[in-house]
């Protein structure tokens, strides 16, 4: 892995699969949620310091409304090639996971990928962001350190549960999942592995959602 820190977006090559599954152990315990938070942490990182032409895209298939807010699932499927996604299992966090018998085995897969297909993309919603609590910190903090005034002050909103909320430490990232026809040009995702609303990346996940849409049409 290079030594600078990606920054932006990079390209994924998704000509190979990973899917993580927590053990059956680890969900009647209730610790899926800590292989959920170990597994994307870990991508942010690999595509922090790997390269930018084979970036990991990050799939979360059983992502689906709960009673109150948006629910991940338990299933993540990684999109990238297959020497990016064998260096994956490899850092700390996954190797740990699999140490402790907290992921089903898991496979690297050839991805199937046809041009038009119906997929889903993974997209980040920066606007869940502005004007929550948090927002009104950090915003805050930077008018006090560029020795700057705040501006008007701004009516505080709640956060918005139709996106599903995913933290790094102490960053949040609000995640929108979109059903939509695979590209057929490259497909680009950040550090974090989510693409944008101006460029979705499709990918070809196995989705619960899908099938919903085929069978209302």
């Amino acid at each position: 892995m290079s030594e600078k820190l990606n920054t932006g977006k990079g390209r994924c090559q998704a000509t190979a699969l990973l899917t993580l599954t927590p053990a059956q152990a680890v969900v009647e315990l209730g610790a899926a949620p800590d292989v959920l938070a170990k597994s994307l942490n870990a991508v942010h990182h690999a595509n922090r310091h790997g390269d930018p032409d084979d970036f990991i895209a990050v799939a979360l298939p059983d992502m689906r409304k709960g009673r109150d807010c948006m629910q991940p699932g338990n299933r993540i499927e990684l999109f990238a090639s297959e020497a990016s996604l064998a260096a994956f299992l490899e850092l700390e966090g996954p190797a740990s996971l699999l140490r402790r018998g907290m992921l089903a085995s898991p496979d690297i897969e050839e991805s199937f990928i046809e041009d038009g297909g119906s997929g889903a993309a993974y997209i980040r919603d920066r606007s869940c962001e502005k004007r929550t609590p948090g927002w009104i910190r950090r915003s805050r903090a930077r008018a006090e350190r560029r020795g700057k005034p705040l501006g008007k002050p701004v009516r505080v909103r709640g956060n918005d549960l139709s996106a599903l909320a995913l933290h790094y430490g102490n960053a949040v990232v609000h995640v929108r999942q979109v059903i939509g026809d695979v590209p057929d040009g490259p497909l680009l995702v950040s550090t974090y592995g989510f693409s944008s609303a101006s460029a979705p990346a499709v990918l070809p996940v196995s989705s619960a959602i899908l099938d919903e849409a085929d069978d209302a049409a």
